[in-house]
């Protein structure tokens, strides 16, 4: 039986060490924390394929670079973590044009066109994850940016097949979701969408990966590969090296200090999210809300709401900015007519792997015969996780895969 070692415990190296295991490797998962818990645990959930773009936008960095160093602004570009950013930004600023946003969508799309059915297909397995199918509302204070956002979602829907949107007046908003307040002007609903609690999925991954004979190694951490010409032959943790067949990076925002060990330059940063999750909450939701004015999310749970949303980039800290969290509270407030509380409330932090054009890094690692990378999923990691794990099985098992993958090459970024 031949081995492979995933270095990532989240739900990108777990979903790929599930797929892995079903087709008949002995797989070991290395984290240097516990599973699921890093920037999984706290995303929203949402497995919405319609929302696929890719972060760099046109106009995003001309327009107004002032508004992204404001802590209140939906993307925020911390002044003094410039400096350590100036390269990464650069590249970014590169891919802020009609031309790649389109081609980065392009690729999110037709690469999200199974991920319904993938999920659907993991519980059916067995997995026991909360899986919800109520769709997605979208609610506006602003009817100028309902009219954008239903044009975008609407040429998703005839250019790349995805579900349609239906237009909703104030009063059939209201009736969906009754807390929300009379300032919410219309709205949007894809009703075909899902949303799963992320902890949830991470756990089901975990149980059934020891059940089925993984070995998953929590609090070790990966600190060297160890290459023999074109092959990379163990890893080496701080206590102990392990040989294996092949190995895939998959630990998110570090995955380029890893690489960058035996070559391979990654130009990846954190995306830091933010979100508030409340138990037993007095504000009763039905389905997962974007607010699309402040680009922020409310997401229903089992006894339990989830507020989120903004991306800052800071470097590769896991520091939690008090600000943030409250920029992210305050902004919800004109769009409920309740007050956010509940029994308890956890404030969370993630780091969301950025590459500059806003897609993942999926695929082998140039020069290596048996090294794999997968990271680079931004905000959709969750969503994508299942589509992404089976692609990496299929690389490493057959060499290549039935998904359209081209976009998301390692080769894209070898100097």
């Amino acid at each position: 039986m031949q081995k492979v070692i995933v270095i990532g415990g989240g739900v990108i190296g777990l979903s790929s060490a599930y797929y892995l295991t079903k087709l008949g490797y002995s797989v070991t998962v290395f984290d240097k924390g516990d599973f699921g818990e890093a920037c999984s645990k706290g995303n929203q959930g949402w497995i919405c394929p319609a929302l696929h773009e890719p972060v760099p936008a046109p106009g995003l960095m001309t327009e107004s670079f002032r508004m992204l160093l404001q802590k209140d602004s939906p993307l925020y570009i911390k002044p003094s973590a410039l400096p350590q950013l100036s390269s990464w930004v650069s590249q970014f600023m590169k891919y802020c044009n009609e031309r790649d946003f389109i081609a980065g969508e392009t690729a999110l799309l037709t690469l999200s066109q199974s991920t319904l059915k993938l999920f659907d297909s993991l519980q059916s397995e067995g997995l026991d994850f909360e899986l919800y199918k109520n769709g997605i509302l979208f609610a506006f204070l602003n009817p100028e940016n309902l009219r954008y956002k239903m044009k975008r979602l609407e040429n998703g829907a005839s250019v790349h097949g995805h579900e349609s949107p239906v237009a909703l007046s104030a009063t059939e908003v209201k009736e969906l979701e009754p807390s929300l307040s009379h300032k919410v002007i219309g709205g949007i609903l894809l009703s075909k969408q899902y949303h799963i609690r992320p902890e949830s999925f991470s756990k089901a991954l975990t149980k059934w990966l020891v059940a089925s004979g993984a070995n998953l190694q929590p609090y070790t951490e990966v600190i060297d590969l160890e290459r023999r010409d074109h092959e990379i032959i163990a890893i080496n943790t701080k206590a102990e090296r392990i040989e294996a067949d092949h190995f895939l990076i998959a630990n998110g925002a570090w995955s380029g200090t890893l690489a960058k060990r035996i070559g391979y330059t990654l130009p990846l940063t954190a995306g830091k999210g933010y979100s508030i999750t409340t138990t037993n909450p007095k504000v009763n939701i039905r389905r997962p809300i974007y607010l699309g004015d402040v680009k922020a999310g409310i997401t229903p749970f089992n006894n339990a709401v989830r507020i989120g949303g903004t991306m800052e980039l800071s470097g590769i800290n896991t520091k939690l900015d008090k600000k943030r969290v409250q920029g992210i509270r305050s902004s919800i407030t004109s769009y409920l007519n309740n007050s956010f509380t509940g029994d308890m409330e956890e404030e969370w932090t993630g780091m969301r792997p950025m590459t500059p054009d806003g897609l993942p890094v999926l695929g082998r690692i140039p020069n290596y015969k048996n090294l794999f990378v997968s990271t680079g999923h931004g905000m959709v990691g969750v969503a994508m996780a299942p589509a992404t794990g089976k692609i990496m099985a299929d690389l490493i098992h057959f060499g290549h895969t039935e998904f359209a993958i081209q976009p998301f090459e390692p080769n894209r970024f070898a100097i």
